[in-house]
């Protein structure tokens, strides 16, 4: 039988009603963005943020924390001046991950030399993502911003071939994945709505892909939204068009709070009597018992 989508709406709107709370977001990297009042911050605190969002949450601000101490009370500026104490903070640089010291170096020298060189105000890189005609057109405007980084990145490094680190920092412009990282930087750019900034204007909200980080993954199979068991490129816009059905202005309005099932309420997208009663998706989620066919996947 095809998905309730009345009733998976009003418990999706249960879930944001529960979560649409200041308290949760230090579960998430927009929680160092949201420190920042000037969009300038904004902007270049969040593309750090969303780059590195990849780990569990203590990895990632653990990593990011001390980075951000030592920026200053404007990120923008200490990367735009690349003065002394930007210098000090090259040095400080820790490995993340997949990314050595070397390759953070290199990552945060292009990204103070882009800062430094970019002659408009804000938005800084909107314009990275748009087409010759202002427009922003799926797969190919994350393709133009990827290809740019690859460009600045190996200005930085005399014209050698990213290395492994770098290169899974930006993601391969060539790639099919799903761009997680990437989209979700739009989409905190882009929707105006809690907790978004709306910084972009020439983006529209109905336009980004839906950011597929494995939290996601696993409650769009569980909810039958889809029975796909990898994720591309492709697979982030079906996604996306599927939510349009409910929220044909925001299709991404639920994003956030449905990462927080996985995070906050340690869903492992299976029956778990503790986590499952407790759930405001129990209706609508398939792995809950219930005696009933499941819904048509999709």
């Amino acid at each position: 039988m095809p998905i309730d989508l009345e009733l998976l709406h009003s418990k999706l709107e249960d879930l944001k009603n529960k979560y649409q709370n200041l308290t949760y977001l230090d579960t998430d990297p927009i929680c160092f963005p949201k420190q920042y009042k000037d969009p300038l911050d904004i902007e270049v605190v969040s593309l750090i943020a969303c780059l590195y969002a990849y780990g569990n949450v203590k990895s990632i601000q653990g990593f990011l924390k001390p980075i951000f101490a030592t920026l200053g009370p404007s990120p923008y500026q200490t990367l735009k001046e690349s003065g002394n104490s930007f210098h000090s903070f090259l040095k400080d640089l820790n490995v993340y991950r997949f990314q050595t010291k070397k390759d953070n170096q290199v990552f945060f020298q292009t990204l103070a030399r882009v800062v430094g060189e970019t002659k408009q105000k804000s938005p800084l890189m909107e314009s990275l993502f748009l087409g010759p005609n202002g427009e922003f057109k799926d797969t190919v405007s994350f393709q133009k911003f990827q290809s740019f980084w690859e460009e600045e990145l190996k200005k930085t490094t005399g014209k050698k071939p990213l290395s492994y680190g770098l290169q899974f920092l930006i993601g391969k412009s060539t790639s099919k994945s799903p761009k997680k990282r990437l989209s979700l930087f739009l989409r905190w750019m882009v929707r105006t709505s809690y907790p978004d900034f709306g910084i972009y204007k020439k983006i529209k909200p109905n336009q980004i892909p839906f950011p597929l980080d494995v939290h996601i993954q696993k409650l769009i199979q569980i909810l039958g939204i889809t029975n796909r068991k990898s994720f591309g490129s492709k697979e982030a816009y079906l996604i996306k068009d599927f939510f349009l059905k409910i929220k044909p202005d925001d299709p991404l309005l639920y994003d956030f709070y449905l990462t927080r099932v996985g995070i906050i309420e340690k869903c492992k997208a299976e029956y778990q009597k503790r986590v499952c009663e407790n759930c405001y998706l129990k209706e609508v989620c398939l792995v809950v018992p219930r005696g009933i066919e499941p819904r048509l996947q999709g």
